[in-house]
Formats: structure tokens, sequence, C-alpha cells
């Protein structure tokens, strides 16, 4: 596991060695334990190691035989032994046991196309001296990251943006138009990032630079392909074969390796199939917020599995994780680099931090919501298709009412907040209709949290109302569940869940597996029909029929809790003052495009408990926590 940067010139200039360590300074984090360089002519590559596999020997940046070909690479191939014994066969000597130095025979032999031979997590950058071409590429699912910038003529390139704010005169503008879907979606959706000049590479795309262009192409692509004419039991049977095998690839490790444990389906299925086959005891962390608190604290549930397995198992309890929150929030704002306001990364910060204490490679359950239909949006879309079937006076002027009037309360959780927005929703097209479920702000309500000048500016350019992700998908639309699912590995997925995850374990310097998303196993889970997903309204069935005699049935029937903290009441207590802070009058208009009023309004509202607007003043809060750090009080060389 690592972090790569690099340029490339298309000046016929000599590469600046300066620039290219002080954007590798940046990401030691990713990689604490070594770094390396190539410098040539026109290109120069830079990495950080955290070491896993080779400890001793798999420095990079690796070339081939007569060191023509140099690559530097961040990521896992779990299927690099076979990899390493196919090219021994094929004539290719190899000077170490990495999986790094596959990839420059695999591209000697197979050019660009080598890429569909990996299996695993991974971003790299690889340089062909003879042909004068750089090839930067991603993996299928969007595990690791990478970013580029097109700044002079040249190419610049690194594993966070962080790295590209280094160079000699970058220009920080922020794209507005991902200001305005950052405040839809709570993240920027890729390719955009906030910054106008820096763009993210999409999943499964390699790019090439060659004579001064750069041209992106995809090389795999993920569609629903149900194969009705099997049965449950096929599929169930096959999710345990797949599950068990990915889980196995996944251990490949020379150093301490554990696994996330929430006592949800997910990890426990990680776990439970980790424990088999008399390995050592898998090692096993859970964290809880305020002993006994309803819908946050799991440790009840995660110590049920450690016991069942005999899990090496440590908690950790945060009896006053409010004080801790203004500690550890610019450390979280830093390790994203741009606006990301999903409110979990408190509790994923702080098992990645408990979680490094002891090993360096974690196992998650990532993946596994958006493969099998596991949240309560999907059943609320789909159920809405019943709902507009009643008459319109009686959702309009009795329900609708009576959801309107239902107050908040500090003990509601956020089951009167889905209600009120299920209904809000449930009239819409389901590409509308879904967007609205998730979504901080709807194009109406950012149209009274900005100011006119900067209204006018997104009615001009189309940027206030965001196009619903749906649409773009390429989809079969005969099955909504389906439509659904796939809209959300290609987007939230990515662009949320695994850049969180990504970011918040490489900031401890902690490599995080994620097994559900082997993309092996997410070609067969694709296959099944979406009836055996989600079969009436309970979520997970194939999974949890493929899970019976593996996991406790007490940890299959129980509901979805979600890694969560209990944000609405902290913003009306320990996070007031902050908040009220940042959501001043005089630092809103300071960014230049708020409207004070409209803020003061949402905090009063929540406040007085006459509504809940907990994600709407998270996703603003976190929004000026990153603009006075990057923008307004921002360096050259970093925040």
């Amino acid at each position: 596991m690592c972090g790569i940067v690099g340029i490339a010139s298309s000046q016929m200039r000599s590469i600046d060695s300066n620039c290219l360590r002080r954007m590798c300074a940046t990401i030691t984090r990713r990689g604490p334990d070594d770094e390396g360089y190539f410098v040539s002519d026109f290109v120069g590559l830079g990495m950080r190691r955290l070491s896993i596999i080779d400890v001793k020997a798999g420095q990079q940046p690796l070339h081939n035989e007569d060191k023509a070909i140099w690559v530097v690479f961040n990521g896992e191939i779990y299927n690099y032994r076979e990899l390493r014994s196919e090219l021994i066969g094929r004539g290719h000597t190899l000077i170490t046991s990495s999986d790094t130095e596959c990839l420059v025979h695999l591209y000697e032999d197979f050019g660009d196309d080598f890429v569909t031979k990996l299996r695993g997590m991974f971003a790299f950058a690889i340089w062909d001296d003879r042909k004068k071409t750089l090839l930067i590429g991603r993996d299928r699912l969007g595990i690791k990251p990478l970013y580029y910038s097109l700044h002079r003529g040249d190419l610049y390139f690194g594993s966070e943006l962080k790295c590209l704010l280094t160079i000699p005169g970058f220009d920080r503008t922020m794209n507005m138009q991902a200001v305005s879907e950052y405040f839809s979606f709570k993240y920027v959706p890729s390719p955009m990032t906030i910054y106008q000049h820096i763009q993210e590479l999409p999943p499964a795309h390699v790019g090439v630079w060659r004579d001064g262009r750069l041209e992106i192409k995809r090389y795999w692509q993920l569609s629903p392909n149900p194969d009705n004419q099997k049965s449950l039991e096929y599929f169930r049977e096959g999710l345990r074969h797949h599950l068990k095998e990915a889980i196995d690839l996944h251990l490949i490790s020379e150093v301490p390796l554990g696994a996330f444990l929430s006592g949800g389906i997910d990890s426990s299925a990680i776990v439970a199939l980790m424990a088999q086959g008399g390995r050592n005891r898998p090692k096993t962390f859970t964290v809880g917020f305020e002993e006994g608190q309803l819908g946050v604290d799991e440790r009840p549930f995660a110590r049920t599995i450690a016991q069942t397995f005999g899990t090496d198992h440590s908690e950790y309890l945060y009896e006053n994780p409010q004080a801790q929150i203004e500690q550890i929030l610019p450390n979280i704002i830093r390790s994203f680099d741009e606006p990301f306001a999903d409110s979990s990364v408190v509790p994923n910060y702080l098992v990645c931090e408990a979680a490094r204490k002891v090993v360096t490679v974690a196992l998650s359950g990532t993946g596994g919501d958006e493969l099998f239909a596991g949240y309560e949006r999907y059943r609320g879309a789909l159920f809405a298709e019943h709902y507009q079937r009643l008459p319109g006076w009686i959702r309009q002027k009795i329900i609708k009412r009576v959801v309107d009037s239902l107050p908040e309360c500090r003990s509601s959780g956020l089951w009167v907040d889905r209600l009120k927005r299920f209904v809000e929703g449930a009239d819409l097209p389901l590409p509308e209709r879904y967007q609205r479920y998730l979504s901080a702000y709807d194009g109406n309500e950012k149209a009274h949290l900005f100011n006119r000048d900067f209204v006018e500016d997104l009615h001009k350019t189309g940027g206030l109302f965001a196009m619903p992700a749906m649409q773009k998908m390429v989809t079969p639309k005969d099955d909504p569940l389906d439509w659904i699912l796939n809209t959300d590995m290609h987007t939230y997925l990515p662009d949320d869940e695994l850049r969180k995850t990504d970011r918040l374990s490489m900031w401890h310097s902690l490599e995080v597996r994620v097994p559900f998303l082997d993309h092996k196993f997410v070609e067969f889970v694709a296959t099944i029909p979406s009836k055996y997903k989600l079969n009436g309204y309970q979520k997970k069935y194939v999974l949890i029929e493929a899970l019976k005699g593996v996991v406790p049935d007490r940890i299959l029937c129980r509901r979805k809790q979600g890694f969560s903290i209990p944000l609405a009441n902290w913003l009306r207590g320990p996070l007031r003052e902050l908040a009220r802070s940042y959501l001043s009058a005089s630092a809103l208009k300071e960014v230049g495009f708020f409207n004070p009023r409209a803020v003061d309004k949402l905090l009063e509202e929540h406040e007085g408990l006459s509504r809940n607007h907990e994600t709407r003043i998270w996703v603003l809060l976190t929004f000026m926590m990153w603009h006075r750090m990057y923008i307004s009080h921002g360096t050259q060389d970093g925040p």
C-alpha cells in the first residue's frame, strides 16, 4: 500500500524534482515506511510506501529487465502469485516477490490491456521510455483514488488532492458547479473535484499520456445481468463460494491483519469466514459511543460475533466523543482536501485510529449494502410506487398534513425525518425521488441557501438543479431496484463510501481491504435477480440465506442500525457553539455566495426542535471549515 505522485512534461523540459518531492511529502501518512523516485528527461515518478508484501525487497519505483519500463503503484494485487508464475513461465526475470513488479512485465506482454488481468484494488503509473508514453490507471470499483491536473501543458497526478495543491503557481479556483452539487449530494461527484483545475480519474479507466495529450478510456463495465433461470439455492451456494474465495485472497499479508466488526451482517460475514480454516485468531475492532444509546452503540452485537468465533477482540468506548470532535474535525477535513459531509466520518475515523494501534491491515464490510440492497432508502424508493396509487386527496390532504405536523423530539432518531422526506419525494418520478432521498438540499432549497447573484449564475449554467444520477446510467429501466443499485455502485459507492474508507484509513497509515468489492464477486452478484436481493421488504435476502448456519441468527435477523453518531442532538448541544461560530453572518459573507438569513433560519428551527436540519447544517459546517482551511487561509504548500 502506497501513495503515488508524478509529473509528465509536454514541453521537452526537465522535471522539477523538488516539486516531485514536495508532492510526495504531502502523503507521508499513506506510506510512512519508505519513499522512492524515478526521474528521466520528461517524466518523474514518486511514491511513499506502507510495507505489506515483500517488506524487505518491495521498494518502488520498480522496473523491467532493461529499465525501459518503470512503475509506481498503490494498492494490492490479490492474484499476484498466479500472475508471477505465469510471467516466469513466459521467460521474465523477477527480482522481488512483490505484487508491484508483476505490472511492468504484464505491460511488456499485453500493453494497456494488462490491467484486465489484475484482481485487486489499485492505482498505478507506468512510464514506457521507448514509446515516451505514460499510462495511469485505477481499479474497477474505485477503491483506490487517483487525481490529475493539466497545468501549463504538463500532466501532474497523485493519490490525493493535496499532492497537486503544492504545484508552484497552482490556481485553487473553486469549481462552482462542484460546489452546487456538493450541497446536493454531500460529496463532490467525480470526475469533478472542488477545484476547477483538478479531476479524478474515474474507476475502471486508464489514461494514456502521449505527445502532450491525455486520452481517458474505460476498460471494464459493470451492469446488471440477472439470470432468471437459476434458483435461489444456486445463488445461495454461489455466494458462499465466491465470498469465501474473495476473503481468502484478501488475507495475504506479511504484517498484522484484522477486521472491523460492527455486529452487522457484512462485517460479521467477513469475520465468520476469516475464522474458518484453522487460521490464527482474527483480531477484531469495535467502537461505541455513550453507553447504551440506541442506534449508536453496536458493541453488544459485535461482542456476540467475537465470542462465537473466538476472535481477539478490542472494544473502544468513547464516553464523551463530543469533546473530541472539535479536535479531530480538522484532521478529517485535511484527509479529504475538499468538502465531504457524510457524518459517519467521525466513528470511521475513530475505528481506524483504534485498529492502527494493533494492526497494519484491516478488512471491512464496505460494499455489502450497495450490492444486496441493505439501505432503508431502497425500500422507501420502491414503496413509493405503491404509495402513488392512493388517491391524491388522501396523500396530500391527509397523510402529508399529518406527517408535516409531527414534532421533532430528542428521542425520535431519524424516523420522523425519514418519514417527512419520504412523503416529500413520494410523488416524484423514480430518478428524482431517489435523488431527493439522498440529497441534503434540492434545487429549490439551494435557491434560498445561496444569495441572488450566485443563484443567477447557476441558473445560467444549469447548475442549480443537479441531474439525477440515475438518469446518467445506461441501465435497463424495467427493473427499478437494479437501476437504483447500479446507480449507487457507480456514484455513491466510489464517491462517498470508498472515498471515506480510503482517506480516513490512510490518514492513520492503515490499509483497509474490502472483500465484498472483489470484482469477480461483484460480477457474480450482478447475475442475481433483484427479487432475491430485496424480497418483499426483506433487505439482503439472498445474502442472509447464504449466511444461515455461518453467522448467528441473532445477527442475521436484527435491524440495521448504521455506523452513526447522534448528530442532531450534538448540534443542539455540545457542537452548537462550533456551528454558530462557523455559520455566523460575518463568516458566511466572507465566502461570498450564501444567504445568512436562510442559514440562521436553519439553525433556529433545528435548535428549537421544529425541524431536524442535522444533515443540512453538517453540510454547511463541513464546507465552511474546509473553506477557511484551504481557501481563506490556504497557502501554496497546503491548508
